[in-house]
């Protein structure tokens, strides 16, 4: 016998949901720290597919994070200490680095080497798909203020690219958090380093590649603000790393707010050296922050992260205020970063932990956002089979797709939001489980599983209150696939009531 308590809200509605229009750009997605071939050589294996995969997930750009010091070739203290070997297994690319260093130079030989081969196998493995950006510019040629180097570097790879790989450079990424402790690089050095890229390209006569900056909105306007000015893209990190906190520790509740509250700050910095024509991109958390609890960010967790950053949200309120404003949506979107992520693999008999993303990675990353990115729902869509357990906060919308299949398992609790984060469905305002494919609930008599509001989460509400009826719609099931199988199931606090 199925026990049905107290408000169970099963809609059927055979209406399709309204789908919102998708923009006709689709949005910048990209990827921190994606490797390649080269990268065998200190270490690192299994690599050689990184930029399909990235692609495949739905990335548009990606980037290596090189800077001056991996370029080094002091005696007994080379960076790069697998190199000999690696190209004795490569005589082409050794034949590539030997003819960069006869016409630039050991040093900058070197580096356009680096970097024609991160540009060259990112086109190749993607058809044309992926655009790389270049960088940091500053860490490679601004402490020296090298800027003869600097300028017959973008000169040589803005060449290869026309040559070799048109449209694969997206821009030159000119730092990381510039103002972080370990650097606290120079604002005019900075605009130095751009100046003279703009100056080469423009005596080369070639195409301006756009100019990009990583920077934290938690550091004063003052010290942002200067690095701004001259770029055209601004990237944001961790500002929105919603899980991450100092010390590690588990997060039950996540911050989604922090998203949009950064895209607001950091446009307000910009506004104020008269650059409002920059775009920002928000790096969003793709790692586990505390390893010793639940990973963090999960497969859901994912979905709704990614979902709520493509959009406009909603700032000042939380733990930030008691006037809600709303911001608009971000030009796009990074992850940071590709290579914390481990699959297992068998390997013989036994079973190994490599870097990628695949069926294999924990949290089904890749396939959350993947999803995400090509969904015109206003509302995350589940598809394959999904396993709820623990306690779940739900900020929107969750739609179980027809190929879709969800299981909670006994003593789950989830906690639906009082507010559609959203704005999607049949009630814009409310929270939806929206049935399509298959809803599984099948508690047991010593553990029950609920589905309630998540009225009391400060980290969503400026004045958390006592749950009450109507603070989310409740279980609608949609079309004539949907099936939905409840047991031993508490279902509280939906707009009707039995």
């Amino acid at each position: 016998m199925r026990n049905y308590i107290l408000a169970i809200l099963l809609i059927v509605v055979q209406a399709q949901l309204a789908i919102s229009e998708s923009p006709s750009n689709s949005p910048e997605v990209g990827m921190f720290n994606v490797y390649f071939s080269l990268d065998e050589a200190i270490g690192y294996s299994d690599v050689r597919d990184d930029f399909a995969e990235v692609y495949a997930v739905g990335c548009n750009l990606v980037t290596h994070y090189f800077r001056g010091e991996y370029s080094l070739e002091r005696p007994g203290q080379r960076f790069w200490a697998g190199l000999a070997e690696w190209l004795q297994r490569n005589p082409k690319q050794a034949e590539q680095l030997k003819n960069w260093k006869k016409t630039y130079g050991p040093s900058l030989g070197w580096t356009l080497f680096f970097w024609s081969t991160y540009v060259q196998e990112a086109y190749t493995q993607t058809d044309g798909g992926l655009k790389v950006l270049i960088g940091e510019m500053y860490g490679i040629f601004g402490p020296q203020k090298d800027w003869d180097a600097l300028k017959t570097f973008v000169k040589a790879m803005s060449k290869f690219e026309e040559e070799h790989c048109p449209g694969s450079i997206a821009g030159w990424y000119i730092a990381e958090e510039p103002n972080g402790s370990s650097k606290q690089y120079s604002p005019e050095i900075a605009n130095q380093v751009i100046a003279h890229i703009k100056s080469a390209e423009s005596d080369a006569g070639i195409k301006q590649h756009k100019i990009y900056i990583d920077v934290s909105a938690t550091h004063k306007e003052k010290e942002v603000a200067p690095f701004l000015k001259n770029v055209d893209v601004i990237m944001l990190s961790p500002d929105a790393y919603i899980w991450a906190t100092n010390p590690p520790t588990y997060i039950e509740e996540a911050q989604y707010e922090r998203i949009h509250h950064a895209v607001r700050t950091i446009r307000e910095y910009a506004a104020s050296v008269k650059n409002q024509k920059a775009r920002v991109m928000v790096v969003l958390q793709t790692y586990d922050w505390n390893k010793s609890g639940p990973l963090q960010p999960n497969h859901i967790n994912m979905h709704q992260q990614v979902r709520y950053a493509l959009q406009s949200g909603l700032v000042d309120r939380g733990s930030y205020g008691y006037n809600p404003k709303w911001v608009e949506a971000p030009d796009g979107i990074w992850f940071w970063w590709w290579h914390d992520c481990k699959s297992k693999q068998r390997r013989g008999n036994g079973m190994t932990t490599i870097n990628r993303w695949d069926a294999n990675t924990e949290g089904r990353w890749a396939e959350a956002i993947k999803t995400e990115l090509r969904n015109k729902e206003n509302a995350v869509v589940i598809h394959g089979n999904e396993n709820w357990s623990g306690k779940v906060h739900i900020i929107g919308d969750v739609i179980i797709a027809e190929d879709g299949v969800l299981t909670i398992e006994p003593g789950t609790t989830v906690k639906f939001s009082i507010r559609d984060h959203f704005r999607g469905g049949q009630d814009t305002k409310r929270c939806e489980l929206i049935v399509r494919g298959k809803l599984i609930a099948k508690g047991n008599k010593k553990q029950w599983i609920t589905l309630i509001s998540d009225s009391m989460n400060r980290r969503q509400l400026a004045s958390p209150r006592k749950a009450r009826d109507g603070d989310w719609y409740g279980v609608r099931k949609e079309g004539k696939k949907a099936v939905v199988e409840l047991e031993n199931c508490q279902i509280k606090y939906t707009l009707v009531t039995p």
